[in-house]
């Protein structure tokens, strides 16, 4: 009987009810593991991602920052280059004095194979004690002494006509050095090219090549030609008939912040090959050497326009150029650089982290150009007055001079810039 009540109270169905309870808790377990498991890979992925963001955004800043720090001491370099070119220097020490701005700068400072174990310990130890962990470089070219392409368009005939031939004689010297652009372009008219250039600029609804100039610009809007300058040399990738090769092949010798003058001492080898169709790249390459030694001669020498050319065209006529009479007409300068070109780096970080910004600014003597075009105009006023009336009798004059230190007086402050772009 007793057996038989134990049997009756066995229920198999309460047993596998409390196991499946069991169970479901078991799975339950799990689940907020899992959850909590997944909730805490998610934080730790958009911590980490946080984190490189940040140190990203912070490696960003510090670029920059080591980008502009470079800038400001280019700015510095140049502002003592024209205190001191300012000063009663000796004869022919130019070249010294261009050191101060032309010169390459890096930090920390590079170390050569042949520098002494003791100098290389003092920089070493210098970048170290710096409180400074980027690195930056510098670079300081002269953009004066380009072909300024909005001299097309200048108010003086004289640099509208230097300009244009300069320009055309860029295009003739590739025909005549490159086999393949000779084969292509060798019945191309660059003159009416260049007379769309000059076109953009001008004030006059009438063509250089003849016709009315909006024509060849329909294609891009009512609003072109703009009758004004270039803002930038990528403006001249709109001028109808200006290709990419074209382009290429102009701006490394043009440039919209000229000093409408050239300087034989820094000018490269493009921009001296353009100054006349007669020179010759054996000339061009003497006057190079001779402006970089001075057992050769040194630089070229000449405190006046006159002078700066007469020393120039007599050492390159020696050497066989034939250069056209229009030569003389070209502006020269020797005594400074008055325009620069800065171009900027800052590094920071190692490896993929690492972060690269560059600075572009270009520093222009406004003055200087205002004088030389004043100069221009002056005269060419003067020659036709004189053409009008060739036997008036009219007050001796000097002619124009360059300024003297007190009259030209050294701005106060940085020097101006007149471009920057960052990237």
């Amino acid at each position: 009987m007793m057996s038989f009540k134990q049997r009756l109270k066995f229920n198999p169905l309460a047993r596998k009810h409390k196991s499946s309870k069991k169970g479901v808790a078991l799975l339950m377990a799990m689940t907020s593991l899992l959850l909590m498991v997944w909730v805490a890979s998610e934080v730790s992925t958009d911590s980490t991602i946080e984190y490189v963001v940040n140190s990203q955004e912070i490696n960003r800043i510090k670029a920059f920052y080591s980008a502009r720090s470079s800038l400001d001491l280019a700015l510095l370099r140049i502002k003592v280059y024209q205190q001191a070119s300012r000063m009663p220097l000796p004869p022919g020490f130019s070249k010294q004095l261009n050191m101060v701005w032309s010169f390459p700068f890096a930090w920390p400072l590079p170390i050569a194979a042949e520098t002494s174990l003791a100098a290389k310990d003092d920089i070493e130890g210098a970048a170290k004690t710096s409180i400074f962990d980027g690195q930056y470089t510098h670079t300081i070219t002269d953009e004066g002494s380009k072909i300024d392409i909005n001299d097309l368009g200048s108010p003086s005939k004289t640099l509208r006509e230097i300009t244009k031939k300069q320009v055309l004689t860029i295009f003739e010297g590739k025909l005549q050095n490159d086999d393949n652009f000779r084969e292509v372009y060798s019945n191309y008219n660059f003159t009416e090219l260049v007379n769309r250039i000059a076109d953009w600029m001008s004030e006059k609804n009438s063509s250089e090549n003849g016709g009315d100039k909006r024509q060849p610009f329909q294609s891009l809007g009512e609003n072109y030609p703009p009758n004004r300058g270039f803002r930038t040399l990528d403006e001249m990738r709109l001028v109808p008939g200006m290709t990419e090769e074209f382009f290429n092949l102009m701006s490394p010798s043009i440039t919209i912040y000229g000093s409408k003058a050239i300087n034989p001492n820094t000018a490269n080898q493009d921009i001296l090959k353009s100054l006349d169709p007669g020179m010759t790249e054996e000339a061009v390459r003497d006057a190079i050497e001779r402006r970089d030694d001075e057992d050769k001669g040194g630089q070229f020498k000449g405190s006046t326009n006159d002078e700066c050319r007469t020393d120039f065209k007599n050492f390159i006529e020696g050497r066989g150029a034939r250069l056209a009479p229009e030569f003389d007409k070209i502006p020269f300068q020797c005594d400074s650089v008055v325009n620069f070109k800065i171009e900027s780096i800052g590094m920071t970080g190692s490896g993929k982290g690492s972060v690269r910004k560059k600075i572009t600014a270009i520093v222009m003597n406004t003055q200087k150009a205002a004088a030389t075009i004043k100069t221009y105009l002056d005269k060419e006023k003067k020659e036709a007055e004189e053409a009008l009336n060739p036997g008036a009798q009219r007050p001796p004059t000097t002619g124009p001079t360059s300024p003297t230190k007190a009259q030209d007086p050294l701005p106060k402050g940085k020097p101006r810039i007149v471009y920057w772009s960052e990237q």
